[in-house]
This record gives structure tokens, C-alpha cells and sequence, in this order.
């Protein structure tokens, strides 16, 4: 089941609402909590029974190592650290396991099992990076989680705690594809008014449902017909006019812009019909004016993540190792930022899958923000900053930025290295003789590029009443029709309502996410 099946959208959400809501009514927190557990579980169990009771063993084990680091006292720090190191071997070895398959072949006797052919887990990712903060957290004591757990005790007890835990790991909005959330971002809603059902926040809800909708089904993949043909043909080494090999890369970018954007928008809009506000995981990264800013903007909710557990405490190393041993000012900056910074992002290439082209990518994506962050220590960009004004760097930059991101997204799409240089190839040295339609892409692309760049984004559309958390602190580079701004009255439900039936029309069919492969 997912956002865009029809089953969900006019059954199981809107029953689930209700019942959600009924229940909360009557036996308040717990009771809606409860609801969301029970509901989140059905949902996943179309997914398959052996990744549905992975999931189960995953919370279970979570729940009993984040419990055991709350209950240890302080003089057992020993016992604790190797609780933590436990819980986190089994998220991430589960992860490797399932996700990258280390082992192609197992042969026990008469069983053969080919591990290569097992399908990933849907959420894996999502739910073990869930699980992996929460335990980082439970370790440090955090005062939200040890009010969200309660007090050990009877069994009863227990098992209300590990109801709350289920449901904030296992909630359908995020199960899938995220956003990552952290469990004090959760637990910080659980107000007495939670499990009420509010006029404000199913209409915020069912206008971010009907953006997100519209995005995915209505301009995703109708750019995805363009965008397919010209990495298929790449991928067969199949000739190529330079002008279809360029649409289709501009295709790709905006087709995995809307997809993204228009599932981020649905998981916040469900969220929303539940009382939940989930982190901001999109916000208009192409027009990000440089890299640094882009991942402020893009997958949100992954990028600090990454940089809380990885690209932190690896700076924090590196520059302690370099002053203990009075490095030059080179060699410290490699260990204290360039080479955590390039693990960062490979990380971020393998974190969706062991290739070579999301290895590629990595590489790109990273050596790509060590270069932009040194050429802003230069004298010579100093000088340039106070002779220049902010809209003009921001001008500058973006252009730069929209000149060189698709190109690295072609490296994301292709199927294998050989088929990014043969696109690479065909961009600058393709078939002039060959035919080229214009007319139907270039139909397609411009309204696209008119969304991205002339309107505001959903949130800055929803404006004061706060469509999700704020992952970082972005600063809205405006739009052409910036004064668009939503209210719950008729007129914007009849907009939605619009763009809702519109999707549904045109709903027969449709791939997945894209985002849910990873």
C-alpha cells in the first residue's frame, strides 16, 4: 500500500482518521496511540510478512536496549555502553544485511537461500536511522524520552510503553520514506488535545494531501515519459541528439524534484489529519544559490542526521588529532574537514544503494562542497563579497548551482558508469542527424520550471500556520507570486478539491516514489 493507492486514500485513511479520533475522544492519549500502532502495522503488512515482522523484531529489540540504557544506574557505564554498542550492531547490521546483501549465497545442507534475490525491506533505512537516534538519545538520558518511556514496573505498564514506542517509530506518514524524526520532535505534540479532531488541522492536512498528490501523479511522472527514453537509450549505448540528451536530463531533475516534494507534502499532510507535525524535509532546494545551501533544503531530516552522527563527531576527531600533534594548517584541515566531509557524502551516495554510480555520486556531491567551502575562504571571494551585493551572490550562485546539479543527478539515475559517460558523451558530442521532437518536452518542462522557480512551496504557501517543524533555518528566497497565501476557507478547499479530483482522474497505475526504493 502506498500514498497514491486509491485503497488508501479513500479507505484506509479516512477510516483510520476516524477511528483514530473516536478512540482518542474516549481513551485519550494512549487510546490514539494505540490506534496509530495498530493502524501503522496493517498498513506495512501489505508490504510482505517477512519485512513486517522484521520491523516487529526491530522495535521490540530498540524498545528492550533503549529501556535497559534509561534503567542502568551510573556506576554500570560499562553496562551501558554496551547496550548501546548492541542495539546499534543489530540496526546497522540488519541494515547491511537486508539492504546491501554482503553474503550472495548461504547453503545449509539442503537449503539453498540466494540472499541476492531477497527484496529490501521497505523503510529499512528509515526506520533504522528512527531507532538508531532514539537509542543515542536513551544513552544520554534525554528528559523527553524518559517522560515518553514512563516508569518501569508492571506488566501492564511495559506494554504501554511499548505501544507509545511503536507508534512513534512504526507511524505510517513517516514509515516509508521519512522524514526521520526524533523522538522529542514526537513526543513534544502528546498534548491533552491529542486524538481531537480539529477543523485546522484537517484542512491543512488535505491541502498538503492534494499539492503532494499532484506533484507525484500529475507532474512527476508525466516528466518521467521523458526523462526514461533518454537514460534507457544510455544505458543501451543507443545514439542520442545532444538536445534529447540535455531535455532528458532537465526532465530527471524535476521529475525527482516533484516526486520528492510531493511525497514530503503528503507525509506531512497525513501527519497533519492525526495532530502531528512532522520536520520539513523539502524546501525549495533548486533554488538553493550553492551545494552547502542545497542540503539545508534537500532530504532535510537525512542531512542532520548524517551530520549529528557522522560528520560531527569525525571533525571533532580529526581537528583533536591535528592540534595534539601540532599539524600545518593543510594537513589539520584534511583530517578536521575535507576527509569527514567526503565520507559524509559518501555515505549519503551508498545510503542509497551499493553502486557505482551512487558511489560516483558521493564522490561528486562531496568533493563539489570541500570546493565551494574553501573558495569562500579565499581573499580573493572576501574581496569579491564586499564589492558585490547579497542578491547578486545569490543571482550568481544560483545560476551556477541550476547549470551543474542536473548533471550530478544524471549520475544518480544511470545504471552504471558506463551509461554516465556515454550520456556525458552524447551532451556535448551527440547525433546532430538524428531526430529530435521539441515541442512536447519543451511543453512539459516549462510549466514545470514555472512551479519551481515563480511559486512558493507548500510551506511558505501554508506560511503562519506552520505546516511542519523547520529542519534549519532557511531563509525563503521569495517567488514572483510570493503574496499567494493559504487560508482554511471554502475557496482553498475548493482548490484542493480540485487538484485532488485532477490527480485521481489521472491516477491509473502510477509507479511508486521514487524515494521509496531507497
Amino acid at each position: 500500500m502506498t500514498f497514491i493507492d486509491p485503497f488508501f486514500l479513500l479507505c484506509f485513511l479516512p477510516l483510520t482518521a476516524v477511528v483514530f479520533h473516536l478512540v482518542g475522544r474516549r481513551y485519550g492519549v494512549t487510546g490514539a496511540l494505540s490506534i496509530i500502532m495498530v493502524a501503522s502495522l496493517l498498513f506495512y503488512v501489505t508490504w510482505g510478512i517477512p519485512a513486517s515482522a522484521l520491523l516487529v523484531v526491530s522495535v521490540i529489540v530498540n524498545f528492550i536496549v533503549g529501556r535497559s540504557l534509561l534503567e542502568l544506574p551510573d556506576n554500570k557505564i560499562r553496562f551501558r555502553i554496551i547496550a548501546l554498542v548492541i542495539g546499534q550492531i543489530y540496526n546497522f547490521g540488519t541494515l547491511i544485511f537486508f539492504k546491501y546483501k554482503p553474503i550472495p549465497e548461504l547453503n545449509l545442507g539442503s537449503m539453498h537461500l540466494a540472499v541476492a534475490s531477497w527484496a529490501i525491506p521497505a523503510g529499512i533505512s528509515f526506520y533504522t536511522f528512527h531507532q538508531a537516534a532514539f537509542l543515542a538519545d536513551a544513552y544520554a538520558r534525554e528528559p523527553h524520552l524518559i517522560k515518553f518511556m514512563g516508569k518501569s514496573g508492571s506488566a501492564g505498564s511495559a506494554a504501554a510503553s511499548l505501544a507509545r514506542y511503536a507508534a512513534f517509530v512504526t507511524f505510517f506518514p513517516q514509515l516509508v520514506i521519512g522524514p526521520i524524526t526524533y523522538l522529542k520532535e514526537f513526543e513534544a505534540q502528546l498534548n491533552r488535545r491529542f486524538g481531537r479532531i480539529r477543523y485546522l488541522n484537517f484542512a491543512i492536512g488535505f491541502t498538503l494531501i492534494s499539492i503532494g498528490m499532484f506533484k507525484k501523479v500529475v507532474l512527476a511522472d508525466h516528466l518521467a515519459t521523458i526523462a526514461d527514453p533518454v537514460f534507457n537509450s544510455a544505458a543501451h549505448g543507443q545514439p542520442l541528439h545532444p538536445l534529447s540528451a540535455w531535455i532528458g536530463v532537465w526532465a530527471y531533475w524535476t521529475q525527482l524534484y516533484f516526486d520528492f516534494s510531493g511525497y514530503s507534502d503528503m507525509a506531512l499532510g497525513i501527519a497533519r489529519l492525526f495532530g502531528i507535525r512532522y520536520p520539513i524535509n523539502f524546501y525549495s532546494p533548486l533554488k538553493a544559490t550553492g551545494i552547502g545551501d542545497y542540503y539545508r533544503r534537500w532530504h532535510m531530516s537525512l542531512t542532520r542526521v548524517i551530520s549529528r552522527f557522522l560528520f560531527t563527531p569525525l571533525s571533532l576527531l580529526g581537528t583533536r588529532f591535528a592540534m595534539r600533534r601540532r599539524w600545518a594548517a593543510i594537513p589539520a584541515k584534511f583530517v578536521g574537514l575535507w576527509a569527514p566531509l567526503m565520507i559524509n557524502f559518501q555515505i549519503i551516495g551508498l545510503w542509497h544503494g551499493a553502486t557505482a554510480t551512487f558511489v560516483l555520486f558521493g564522490f561528486v556531491h562531496g568533493l563539489w562542497y570541500v570546493i565551494e567551502q574553501e573558495v569562500r575562504t579565499t581573499p580573493a571571494w572576501k574581496s569579491w563579497k564586499k564589492q558585490t551585493s547579497a542578491p547578486t551572490r545569490a543571482l550568481l550562485g544560483r545560476l551556477l548551482f541550476v547549470a551543474l546539479m542536473p548533471l550530478s543527478q544524471a549520475i544518480f539515475r544511470s545504471e552504471s558508469i558506463h551509461s554516465v559517460i556515454f550520456l556525458a558523451s552524447q551532451l556535448v558530442a551527440g547525433d546532430l542527424h538524428r531526430h529530435v521532437k521539441l515541442a512536447a518536452p519543451v511543453t512539459e518542462l516549462i510549466p514545470a520550471f514555472a512551479i519551481i522557480f515563480l511559486l512558493p512551496n507548500s510551506i511558505e504557501l501554508i506560511g503562519r500556520y506552520r505546516g511542519g517543524i523547520m529542519t534549519y533555518a532557511n531563509p525563503s528566497y521569495g517567488s514572483v507570486f510570493g503574496r499567494i497565501r493559504w487560508q482554511p476557507d471554502w475557496k482553498w478547499a475548493a482548490y484542493a478539491a480540485a487538484l485532488m479530483a485532477i490527480s485521481l482522474y489521472t491516477m491509473t497505475g502510477q509507479p511508486p516514489f521514487l524515494y521509496q526504493g531507497f
